[in-house]
Formats: structure tokens, sequence, C-alpha cells
């Protein structure tokens, strides 16, 4: 049993709470039973930290847990994981333009995967993808979708020659129900308070809102999780 709360290997552990770290070691940490399966099964599962002497692990103490782990309430069990960057593109893409929630991330993440969009694509300045939170969030839907992160305006040029494009309006968007859907696209989510950038229009073959009442417009997990639910009923 690790008890020192100074041991080499718990130390490189505790620093894959930092987003730079973890980039720079192509490891992230997940919590929980439930998440650490989800992590086998994916096969992205380095190895598994535990206070349980039952599983089958690295054995810890409390206290080492309580330092590695993000949870207020520390589990009894957490995974070191593979990141799982990649650059496939398939026939449906969510494209996220600055998502800045962690919450919000992971809702959206976890919608991709229900409606049937086998992509996310994560634009500059968006939350990190591998943040606790977004884990958490995503339920373990990080673990069943591509993600692809990089320049969107770039992204947008590179897939405007084989997928329909389907922005997201406000103010000038039609009503999603009207919009013909075809069988390769991708919607384009906007940051929570500025919406989709403004030079993303220059590629987009459609601009969607949902139509409401009483209110000017919804949280962006759940605009994108109604949008993607519209869409994947006429596909």
């Amino acid at each position: 049993m690790i008890t020192s709360l100074t041991n080499e290997k718990i130390k490189e552990y505790t620093k894959l709470n930092q987003s730079k770290y973890r980039e720079e070691k192509g490891l992230f940490i997940v919590e929980g039973p439930h998440l650490v399966e989800e992590a086998r099964l994916a096969g992205v599962l380095v190895e598994v930290v535990t206070t349980d002497s039952k599983v089958e692990g690295i054995l810890v103490n409390e206290a080492v847990m309580k330092k590695i782990s993000n949870t207020v309430h520390p589990v009894k069990v957490l995974g070191i994981c593979k990141r799982m960057d990649k650059s496939e593109v398939k026939s449906h893409i969510l494209v996220l333009d600055r998502i800045s929630d962690p919450t919000n991330l992971g809702t959206l993440l976890r919608s991709a995967v229900a409606f049937g969009f086998e992509t996310v694509f994560l634009s500059e300045g968006c939350v990190d993808p591998y943040n606790d939170k977004v884990i958490r969030g995503s339920q373990g839907a990080i673990f069943k979708v591509n993600i692809i992160k990089g320049d969107l305006l770039q992204f947008l040029s590179k897939i405007k020659k084989t997928h329909q494009i389907l922005g997201t309006n406000v103010r000038v968007g039609e009503d999603v129900s009207n919009v013909e859907i075809k069988p390769k696209l991708a919607i384009v989510l906007g940051n929570e308070a500025k919406g989709m950038r403004e030079e993303a229009n220059q590629f987009t073959d459609n601009n969607l809102y949902i139509k409401m009442s009483n209110t000017e417009s919804l949280n962006v997990s759940v605009a994108g999780s109604i949008l993607m639910y519209e869409i994947s009923k006429k596909c």
C-alpha cells in the first residue's frame, strides 16, 4: 500500500489534474467504478488506483486518494487513461466553437453519442475535454466519440467539400424542422455568451434556430441536444 503523499508515482498522477500536464503526458484521470470500466472497455485504461484491497490495482490509503482525486468525497477507485485524440472525420459531426463551461461540454458529448454524432470537433478556446467535470458530465460518452481539436475556420473549410454545414443563429436562423438534412453533415454550436463566431457564416449552408415561447435563448447544451435530436429524426 502507498501511504506517502510524496511518492513519485502519486506526485505524477496528481499533476494530471492540470490541463498542461495532461497534454504533455498524454494521460488523464477518471474517477469511480463506472468510468473506470468504460475506460477499460475502450482499451485506454493504463492503471487503476484504489483504496479497496479487493480491487486489482495500486493500493493506496484514503489520504493519498484524496490528494489525487478532484471530487469532494474521494472515490474508492480511479483510473489513469491514455488520451484519445484522433483525426478521423465521420458522417455526423458536432462542431463546438469556444465552449467554455465543462458541464456544457460533458452534456454535449453525452448527447452526441445518444443522437449519432460520431465526431466532435473542438475549436481553440474550448475547455479541455479531459477536464474532470467534463468527464463526469459525459458519463462515459467521452470514450464513445471521436474527438478532434484544431482551428475552427480551417476545419470548416476542409469539410465544406464533403459535409452540409449547419450553423446556429437565434435571430436569422431557420426552424430546424423546415431544413432538409443531408446524409453527411456538421452542426456548429457557439460560445455560451457570444454564440457562433461571425466568420463561420461563410461556410454554413443553413443557420438553424429552435422555435420557442416566452424566452429568447437556451443554454448551449440544451439547444445542442435538441438540435441533434431533431436532426437524428431526419437521418
